[in-house]
């Protein structure tokens, strides 16, 4: 009797393998789409203005008596894009440079937000406009509503790193870092915590002359901020194979 029941082990053996092969063997195809803002705007240290319908601006404008700091808020619609459970394998970020004053080439960082702020409804140039109520400046997240943890947008540890030149039309990348693929699995896998990054000089110190203009969601089409996310998402084919494996155990088991 011990006998028949091993043979009978065995002639599972080969279909359960089987499956399992077929399971392992499922190919998880990669995809990649090109996010714009879902909002954007700029916040300015000498004032509590804003630019949410205008570019964006990041970088220190000028040394001496006229210091002061320019960081751009951009967010966009992960959760809304790509299919929750994904996995995301890359990340890379586009600019457009669309002026450029007495600034050399420049390093910039994405620092990503812990607090929620709203772009608003201002439009202005190199110094913003008066902000409008609930949109976010240097020192408030919603003007005249709620302070930031700090002046200048509650920020984490730099995410990502780039250079920014000077050439005007021009497109620089921040290219795939595991900081940035990292928020992006954050913001798909908890939406609650996507509250965009913020870019800034990563020398913010007096005297480091690096202000930028660059495109925003309002630019023209080619040059807005372009988010490509390449993500992978396993084949709905694995759990309906893994079911049959185990519907021909046990079929074959009750014989």
């Amino acid at each position: 009797m011990n006998r028949k029941i091993k043979i009978r082990i065995r002639s599972l053996s080969v279909p359960i393998g089987m499956a399992l092969i077929a399971i392992c063997s499922q190919s998880v195809d990669a995809v990649t789409v090109s996010l714009q803002p879902s909002q954007d705007t700029s916040i300015y240290s000498e004032s509590d203005n804003n630019n949410g319908l205008g570019s964006l601006y990041a970088g220190e404008t000028a040394a001496g008596a006229n210091f002061a700091l320019r960081r751009a808020l951009i967010q966009f619609n992960v959760a809304g894009s790509i299919p929750a459970g994904s996995t995301i394998t890359s990340v890379s970020l586009t600019l457009t440079l669309t002026k450029n004053g007495p600034a050399g080439t420049a390093a910039f960082s994405l620092n990503p937000l812990l607090a929620a702020w709203s772009a608003g409804t201002a439009t202005g140039t190199g110094g913003g406009a008066v902000a409008t109520p609930g949109s976010a400046t240097w020192n408030y997240s919603s003007f005249n509503t709620n302070l930031w943890a700090s002046a200048g947008g509650a920020i984490g540890p730099s995410s990502g790193t780039t250079d920014i030149g000077t050439s005007v039309g021009s497109k620089y990348t921040f290219a795939s870092q595991s900081g940035m693929v990292a928020d992006v699995q954050g913001w798909l896998d908890n939406p609650g915590s996507n509250f965009g990054w913020a870019l800034k000089a990563v020398n913010e110190s007096p005297n480091n002359i690096s202000a930028k203009e660059l495109g925003s969601s309002e630019s023209t089409s080619t040059a807005r901020p372009s988010l490509m996310i390449t993500y992978t998402i396993p084949e709905p084919g694995t759990p309906v194979l893994l079911g049959l494996g185990l519907a021909a155990f046990f079929t074959r088991r009750r014989r």
